[in-house]
């Protein structure tokens, strides 16, 4: 099946209160999407929504054709996700998190797709050998990045989700994880969604963007027009901001 991820018609929320509504994305092998918006437009609930970590209020979400409502388990192992480096366990190490995460995935703690990848051991690249067995309570917001990001990465499942993870990384993890998302997924074997505020980051990234406002998906952009603003410095920039601004205006 190509496609990895098919969300429907998706609302969810809190306590009954709906965040986001009426949610329509689709992520086929070889994409890397871009997610963006404000904070408070829904990002982090469409996301938790998406895993499973909060019921849906309506709609339906599938991963690699398994229903996430009908099959949470099973559709849990088609997905990586990297979560926000804030809510990692802080007292225990990056390996143990690590173990912990294969563990629940049922995979061995070294099944990286570092074989897949330029440039040989992911620990390595992101200069991880002298932080993996020091608590997470020790850990820079960069190095929690880091370590969530090798996690999501276990067991190479066809979907991977990055939540806000890019944000915190200094400019060569930025590039080395840049490298890693872009193989992974020119390899046809996976997708990539990609939460961030880092939006200059996103064309040269990502092959299609959405933008979320108010809880909905408010503006798209395909591959020419990522490829194009590419082109321009500061183009797409300015079009995110302009979206923005007129959601806030109306």
């Amino acid at each position: 099946m190509d496609e990895v991820l098919t969300v429907e018609e998706l609302s969810a929320g809190y306590r009954g209160r709906i965040v986001v509504r009426g949610i329509d994305l689709s992520l086929h092998r070889g994409d890397i999407v871009g997610l963006l918006g404000a904070n408070g437009s829904g990002k982090s609930t469409l996301t938790r929504a998406i895993t499973g970590q909060i019921p849906l209020i309506g709609g339906s979400v599938a991963i690699d054709g398994i229903d996430l409502a009908a099959a949470l388990e099973r559709a849990k192992a088609g997905f990586g996700l990297a979560i926000e480096p804030h809510e990692l366990p802080a007292p225990l190490s990056g390996r143990q998190y690590i173990e912990l995460v294969a563990s629940i995935r049922g995979c061995a703690p070294n099944d990286l797709p570092s074989g897949d990848l330029p440039g040989g051991d992911l620990l390595e690249r992101l200069d991880l050998g002298r932080w993996i067995d020091r608590p997470i309570a020790e850990y820079s917001l960069g190095t929690r990045a880091k370590i969530a990001i090798v996690a999501a990465l276990l067991g190479r499942p066809p979907l991977l989700i990055f939540d806000e993870t890019l944000n915190g990384l200094d400019p060569v993890a930025a590039w080395e994880v840049k490298r890693v998302i872009t193989a992974l997924c020119a390899s046809g074997r996976h997708a990539a969604l990609v939460s961030t505020h880092v939006v200059e980051a996103v064309p040269t990234l990502c092959n299609r963007a959405v933008l979320m406002a108010d809880g909905s998906l408010s503006r798209s952009w395909d591959a020419a027009q990522l490829a194009e603003a590419g082109r321009a410095p500061g183009v797409f920039e300015e079009s995110v901001m302009q979206a923005l601004r007129m959601r806030a205006a109306a």
